[in-house]
């Protein structure tokens, strides 16, 4: 399969998701993701490509890039920053670079995540895999799990902080959680059983960095948390895009943070801890305006390079130009609108296998096809 097929059958996973929508669960907040890939589309591929260039021609390969992008998830998005032009097929969703440049951008997304995932790279059999087997039993060994049934009240407990770290995550990354959430497996450890990864980290964007984009964060004890739970009998489902589905019978559990094993009062106090941050987080952005997200959409993205930009010994924080997008509002809703109006007159009376496969096509033409040169693009 050569790239441009590669790149049509991750569109036509991607396509799924604009056709049959994502069970209530594509970022909508704070808001549309269309618009928030519209802001995507005037600063992110061109950052992300020229960093991309620079580590290759300092002689840091693909794999190593891959490694340092945790995780996945995140990545997939990349994928729908061309979405917006279904809303204004004028716009260059690549803006910055060329024809060829957009078109190594997404062959380098998929690169990346091939490198990524050790099974479907677009999760197409609804398993996110990571790990090798003999880094399961690794991270297993020596690990204090809790006995689901013997520890009722830690049980119930494990599934709230699992819902607030996940609200959080949403919060922190301005509606796309997966810049600080992976859930990954399941992984088959013994008969009948299957482990569950739940991976939180940057919780506390900008600490390394010196410029905290949320002061309540200060406040979360862990930069990163992991879930490890072992399921009897389960049915794990987990899509491109990190959406789980889990049936089954919780067996035990582990929850690691700083490279230990919390104690079940350790997980009590973590709860009260993590249910207070994420309520001064809700006081914080109970008045906020789209122009203030635009500008923590911006900070996080761009801090999301930091760990390129250090290797490159180049300053990471965003240029002053890109703060004029929060001026942009109207122009990014009004794109948001039209993609509603053209999506549906685009697969309106079609099958929906063959209103995905339109779709994917159309984002595709606009990749390979469209004339991207024009005004001194």
């Amino acid at each position: 399969m050569n790239k441009k097929e590669t790149t049509l059958e991750a569109y036509k996973t991607l396509a799924k998701f604009v056709v049959y929508g994502a069970r209530g669960q594509p970022p909508l907040w704070p808001f549309s993701i269309i618009e928030t890939n519209w802001y995507y589309t005037k600063f992110l591929p061109k950052e992300i490509y020229h960093t991309i260039k620079a580590l290759e021609e300092k002689g840091i390969g693909i794999e190593k890039i891959a490694k340092l992008c945790w995780g996945p998830s995140a990545i997939t998005h990349w994928f729908y920053i061309i979405e917006p032009i279904l809303g204004d097929p004028t716009l260059n969703p690549f803006e910055g670079l060329t024809k060829e440049e957009g078109i190594e951008f997404i062959e380098k997304t998929i690169e990346i995540i091939s490198h990524q995932r050790k099974g479907d790279i677009f999760c197409r059999d609804m398993k996110n895999i990571l790990l090798s087997d003999d880094k399961v039993k690794q991270i297993l060994q020596g690990k204090e799990f809790i006995e689901a049934r013997d520890k009722p009240e830690i049980t119930k407990l494990l599934r709230n902080l699992t819902l607030t770290l996940w609200h959080y995550t949403i919060l922190i990354q301005g509606g796309h959680r997966a810049y600080s959430q992976e859930f990954h497996g399941p992984y088959p450890i013994e008969k009948n059983k299957s482990l569950l990864i739940k991976d939180f980290f940057n919780l506390i964007p900008g600490k390394d960095a010196d410029s905290i984009v949320w002061n309540f964060s200060l406040d979360m004890p862990y930069s990163k948390i992991r879930f490890m739970e072992i399921y009897d009998n389960a049915q794990i489902q987990i899509d491109i895009f990190n959406h789980t589905n889990v049936a089954g019978d919780l067996v035990k559990f582990c929850v690691v943070a700083e490279n230990s094993s919390l104690s079940g009062e350790e997980i009590k106090s973590l709860s009260k801890i993590c249910g207070d941050v994420m309520s001064e987080g809700n006081r914080t952005i109970r008045r906020f305006s789209k122009p203030d997200w635009v500008k923590k959409i911006i900070d996080l993205r761009y801090l999301w390079l930091k760990p390129f930009k250090d290797i490159l010994g180049e300053d990471w924080r965003p240029p002053e130009r890109i703060y004029s997008l929060v001026n942009k509002v109207s122009e990014a809703e009004r794109v948001a609108r039209e993609f509603e109006n053209n999506i549906i007159s685009l697969i309106r009376g079609i099958p929906p296998e063959k209103a995905v496969e339109k779709v994917a096509e159309v984002l595709i033409e606009k990749i390979y096809n469209a004339n991207m040169e024009r005004n001194g693009l």
